[in-house]
């Protein structure tokens, strides 16, 4: 009986960590070839200037606000400005603006006038 008092802790210690070595075990881990890169890759101001304008061009109702782009790719920064007929399209060149890098920052300078 004297024996088992030093064999309690090692046996509690062993039931407590040993699950915890079985996790991610049934995940598959990824290779290479069969992961996507999470890496974004930088662009420059021109392309990135580019790739909003692309975006803002391939809506009719955006594209005819002919909003003005500034770019700071170094703070992932982009500045829209110009003049919309509503808040709705407002928000549509914000998104598409978004949408031409992830976690790119607009800075919104787009003023609303409704048409008369």
């Amino acid at each position: 009986m004297r024996h088992s008092y030093w064999l309690t802790p090692i046996v509690l210690s062993s039931v407590l960590i040993l699950p915890g070595c079985d996790k991610g075990k049934d995940q598959p881990t990824p290779t290479s070839e069969s992961a996507p890169s999470t890496a974004t890759t930088k662009m420059s101001d021109s392309d990135l200037k580019k790739s909003i304008r692309a975006k803002l061009e391939s809506d009719d109702a955006v594209k005819q606000a002919n909003l003005s782009v500034k770019v700071d790719v170094n703070d992932n920064k982009a500045t829209l400005s110009g003049t919309v007929v509503s808040q709705d399209l407002r928000s549509k060149a914000i998104d598409l603006a978004k949408s031409a890098q992830p976690g790119l920052i607009v800075e919104d300078k787009i003023d609303v006038k409704p048409a008369a």
